[in-house]
C-alpha cells in the first residue's frame, strides 16, 4: 500500500535524523570532556591570560627558591664547609697583609683627614709670626673680637685703653709738650697735630725697622741651627755606614765631644761641627783595644805506664823496695 509505505519511510527518516542529532550531541560532550577534565563547577567563569600567568609564576618562584636552598645545603654537606666569621687580629696583624689590615687602612684615613687641619694650623702660626704677635697677643685679640659680638659694653671697656694707646702712637692725640704749647699760644692746634703725626711716623718707621731686623736675625739663627743639626746627622749616618762598630763607640765619642766643647767651644758652622766630630771619632779610634785574655797552657800528662811495659806484680814489701832501688839505679 503506498500510503503505509510513505508513512513508514517518513518515520524512518525522522529516526535517522534523531539518531544523527543525538550522535552530534554525544560527540560535542565527549570533546568538552576531553578538553577540560575535572572542571570546577563552583567557578563557571574561565580565567583570563593574566590570571593564568600569575598563578604559574607564583608556583614557580617557591619551587626555584627551594631548589637553590637545597642545592646550597647539599653543597655545604658535601664540602663540609662551615660559615664562620673571622675576627680581625688587631694585635699581631696575622689575618691579612699589614698594608691591607682594616686598622692600617683606618689609620691612613685618619692621617688624610688630619693633614688639612695641620696645614691650616701652620698657616695660622705663619700669619701670627709675620705680624709680629706672640701667642698671648693673638689669643687676646680673638677673645676681644668675640666679646664685641656678645657683650659690646665689656669689650669697649677693655678696648678703650688700647685705642688710646694706638691713637697716641699714630699721632692723633697730642703729647703733653704739644698740649702745653697750644695752651700757651705758642702753636696752633693744627700745627701741633701735624707735628704729632710726624713724630709718630718716625717712631713707627724705627719700630718697623727694628722688628724687621730682629725677624731676620731669628731666621738666620734658625737656619744656622738647622744646618748644624743636618751636618751632625749626615756625619753620623756616613760613619755608621763605614764603621760596623760605631754603635759600640758612640758613648765614648759623645764624652769626647763634650770634653772638646769644654776645651775649644761649640762650633757655629756645619764645617766646624763635622771637624769636631771627626776629631772625637779619631781620638776614640786610637785608644788601644783591650788585650785578649791569655790562654791557659795545657800541661802534659805525667805518670802512668807506657804501653807494652808491664810492671811486675808485688807480693811483699821487700819487692817494692827492690823495684824502687832498681828505678833509681837505672
Amino acid at each position: 500500500m503506498p500510503l503505509e509505505e510513505d508513512v513508514t519511510d517518513e518515520l524512518k527518516d525522522d529516526s535517522v535524523q534523531n539518531d544523527d542529532v543525538d550522535a552530534s550531541k554525544e560527540a560535542e560532550q565527549s570533546t568538552k570532556a576531553e578538553s577540560s577534565p575535572a572542571e570546577d563547577v563552583s567557578k563557571p567563569e574561565a580565567k583570563d591570560t593574566l590570571s593564568v600567568v600569575r598563578d604559574v609564576v607564583g608556583k614557580e618562584r617557591p619551587e626555584a627558591e627551594a631548589a637553590s636552598s637545597a642545592d646550597s645545603v647539599e653543597a655545604g654537606e658535601k664540602t663540609g664547609a662551615k660559615a664562620t666569621t673571622k675576627e680581625p687580629d688587631n694585635e699581631n696583624f696575622s689575618d691579612v697583609p699589614f698594608n691591607k689590615h682594616p686598622r692600617f687602612q683606618s689609620l691612613l684615613g685618619e692621617l688624610k683627614d688630619l693633614r688639612p687641619d695641620a696645614q691650616r694650623y701652620r698657616n695660622v702660626e705663619t700669619f701670627i709670626s709675620e705680624q709680629g704677635l706672640d701667642a698671648n697677643e693673638a689669643a687676646d685679640t680673638l677673645r676681644l673680637a668675640g666679646l664685641a659680638k656678645t657683650n659690646p659694653a665689656a669689650a669697649w671697656k677693655e678696648l678703650l685703653p688700647w685705642v688710646q694707646k694706638v691713637a697716641e702712637a699714630a699721632g692723633e692725640l697730642l703729647p703733653t709738650d704739644l698740649k702745653q704749647m697750644v695752651s700757651e699760644g705758642k702753636m696752633t692746634p693744627e700745627a701741633a697735630a701735624e707735628v704729632s703725626r710726624a713724630r709718630a711716623q718716625v717712631k713707627s718707621t724705627e719700630a718697623h725697622t727694628a722688628w724687621s731686623q730682629q725677624r731676620a736675625d731669628t731666621a738666620r739663627t734658625e737656619q744656622a741651627r738647622t744646618a748644624i743639626l743636618t751636618a751632625a746627622s749626615s756625619w753620623e749616618t756616613e760613619r755608621r755606614s763605614r764603621d760596623p762598630n760605631f754603635t759600640a763607640k758612640l758613648p765614648a765619642i759623645q764624652k769626647e765631644v763634650v770634653w772638646l766643647q769644654a776645651k775649644e767651644g761649640k762650633p757655629n758652622t756645619p764645617e766646624g761641627v763635622r771637624a769636631q766630630l771627626q776629631k772625637a771619632y779619631e781620638a776614640v779610634a786610637t785608644v788601644a783595644a783591650p788585650a785578649p785574655r791569655p790562654r791557659t797552657a795545657i800541661r802534659p800528662v805525667t805518670g802512668g805506664q807506657v804501653s807494652g811495659n808491664v810492671r811486675p806484680e808485688t807480693s811483699s814489701t821487700l819487692d817494692i823496695v827492690r823495684q824502687v832501688a832498681e828505678r833509681r839505679a837505672g
